[in-house]
């Protein structure tokens, strides 16, 4: 384990007074933070930090590949995973500096076989996740692909292209979506006729000297220096075998070091020019006149008074974070190879420890938790995702937590006003900004400093006290945008759904007609569909980020219905 520090040689040759502004360089603090990963036979991660451009701090610690004693060196490479999309809204807006294409046009002008929506889906609206498109991964788990199997850019970009409808129309809302970002690969591609890959290594790697940089673009691709990803299971750890090799949306490896001058290009326009520069600063507005967050692979936050510009990354078992402070000339790059390390939360840790506070001590007051009816305004059940309801109510003088306000329900300590804790031990928290007439219409699921998720307050409906009728919803469901059949059976006095890869769900009825998936399931929703005389016709399913896809009830022929039962 070994400490770089190349900030003794700036400190020699740059005066004093051109520090940067608040600064605190606190590189014991940093020392502290990467020791509380130096554990014997465990994964781990490697810190980077720059200042004016130059790497002043690179420590690592932990195991690169467990099962061959391999430690984590300078030298090695993780997955950076959604951090790459960036650099993929980077390559478009170099092909828009050079006048190749435009914002506002509509991505079929360069990618035809999608689907024809309206409004259409712009450029503009898949670099600031407001396409309303599926998610592309949650479609490649229904069809029983995930991201521990061989998948390649070609499969998902199928999936994309077949899918009819969507979450919602184009411009209405953000949420997030890899979706737009492999699209926004295949437009580079497309408009510069050269392969994403290629274009990224040309245009933007070698160019900034990002030797240990470059698109996973094969799942049989063997990149030297790659650590191995990992998941905490038990006592110990177990590989999480990341095999996905989509890319515009995640797919690239590197190095903190690389990600460093990555962080300066995007400073100095040593590539592209001021006019690209600008252009990934730009912030889109909805019609209430809140900006969006997440535009260009790039999220914008206030962090002590400055403006910070972040994203994070995970896939499998690697976790990454890049973290740009412009006004303090600082840039904090971490990569780890194990699935439950909080990169966000770890990233802004070292940015305290650099960049002091300039907020006047105040003296401490004690918050004081509200109580009674004044909890009332919180209480209610919010959709975090289709199928994913949370329920708050009140008791007494304190609120609780429950899944579809069933079960054993938790208490919910509040924290700050319009604040409470979900898990202290991950940063859960869920927050209140949003009311009308005093009662909250939005809830939002804050994790630690990744973000956030809105919840919108939802109305549950009673569920029917009749039992089930089972046997009118059994049978075989056809879905043309997966090419994919599954079938509802009789279980156990229940319903359960068998997909396409043989796996089995069992459902849990939540609302009139409407299903959630009782147990670990890439389903989250099901909604029976009738026609006429109440008949039922077909199912709309959902999975994360991917609502409502249209299963067609086949002919009453039941023969696939029985023939797994145990």
């Amino acid at each position: 384990m070994l400490r770089y520090f190349a900030f003794l040689a700036i400190f020699c040759v740059c005066p004093l007074a051109a520090s940067p502004p608040r600064a605190t360089h606190d590189w014991a603090a940093l020392d502290t933070l990467v020791d509380a990963f130096d554990k014997a036979g465990a994964p781990g991660i490697s810190l980077a930090v720059s200042i004016d451009g130059q790497t002043v701090y690179h420590r690592w610690t932990g195991q690169a590949d467990l099962a061959h004693g391999v430690p984590i060196g300078a030298d090695t490479r993780f997955n950076i995973a959604s951090v790459s999309k960036q650099f993929t809204a980077f390559a478009i807006m170099m092909l828009v500096d050079a006048g190749e294409l435009k914002l506002e046009q509509d991505v079929r002008e360069f990618i035809p076989e999608l689907e024809v929506r309206s409004p259409p889906v712009t450029i503009r609206h898949l670099l600031n996740h407001t396409s309303g498109l599926r998610e592309a991964n949650s479609l490649l788990q229904l069809v029983g692909t995930p991201e521990a199997w061989p998948v390649t850019q070609a499969r998902s970009f199928d999936l994309i292209v077949r899918q009819r409808g969507g979450n919602f129309p184009a411009g209405q809302r953000e949420e997030y979506s890899n979706t737009g970002y492999q699209l926004l690969a295949e437009v580079v591609a497309r408009v510069s006729r050269t392969p994403f890959p290629d274009f990224m290594r040309s245009r933007i790697f070698e160019p900034l000297g990002m030797t240990r940089t470059v698109v996973y673009s094969d799942p049989k691709q063997i990149i030297a220096d790659l650590a191995v990803d990992y998941a905490p299971v038990g006592d110990g750890f177990a590989r999480a075998h990341s095999l996905s090799a989509t890319y515009g949306s995640s797919g690239i490896i590197s190095d903190p070091r690389d990600l460093l001058r990555w962080a300066r290009a995007l400073e100095t326009g040593e590539i592209g020019g001021t006019a690209v520069i600008a252009a990934m600063a730009e912030r889109s507005t909805f019609h209430d006149g809140r900006p969006a967050i997440a535009s260009n692979g790039q999220e914008c936050r206030r962090f002590r008074g400055l403006d910070t510009w972040s994203h994070g990354g995970s896939v499998g078992g690697f976790r990454s974070f890049l973290l740009r402070i412009p006004e303090a000339r600082m840039a904090v790059a971490v990569m780890g190879n194990r699935s439950d390390f909080h990169k966000a939360a770890f990233a802004f840790n070292v940015a305290r420890a650099l960049v002091a506070d300039p907020s006047a001590p105040t003296p401490a007051t004690k918050f004081r938790p509200e109580t009674g009816t004044d909890l009332d305004r919180y209480v209610g059940d919010y959709q975090l995702f289709a199928g994913i309801v949370f329920s708050l109510r009140r008791d007494g003088d304190q609120l609780s937590f429950s899944m579809f306000g069933r079960g054993n329900a938790s208490a919910l300590p509040q924290i700050d006003k319009g604040v409470f804790m979900l898990n202290p031990a991950r940063q859960l928290r869920l927050e209140f900004r949003d009311f009308v007439n005093g009662q909250a219409t939005e809830m939002r699921w804050q994790i630690s400093e990744d973000g956030y998720i809105p919840a919108p307050l939802v109305v549950m409906q009673p569920v029917p006290e009749t039992p089930l009728n089972i046997h009118e919803l059994e049978g075989s469901y056809y879905a043309e945008t997966l090419q994919q059949v599954i079938t509802l059976s009789a279980y156990r006095n229940t319903l359960r759904l068998r997909m396409g890869d043989g796996s089995y769900t069992l459902l849990d009825r939540y609302q009139p007609d409407t299903f959630r998936a009782d147990g670990d399931s890439a389903i989250q929703r099901v909604k029976i569909r009738r026609g006429t005389a109440g008949r039922v016709v077909g199912v709309f399913i959902s999975a994360a980020l991917a609502d409502d896809i249209e299963y067609r009830k086949l002919d009453d022929d039941k023969t696939n219905s029985g023939i797994f039962e145990d």
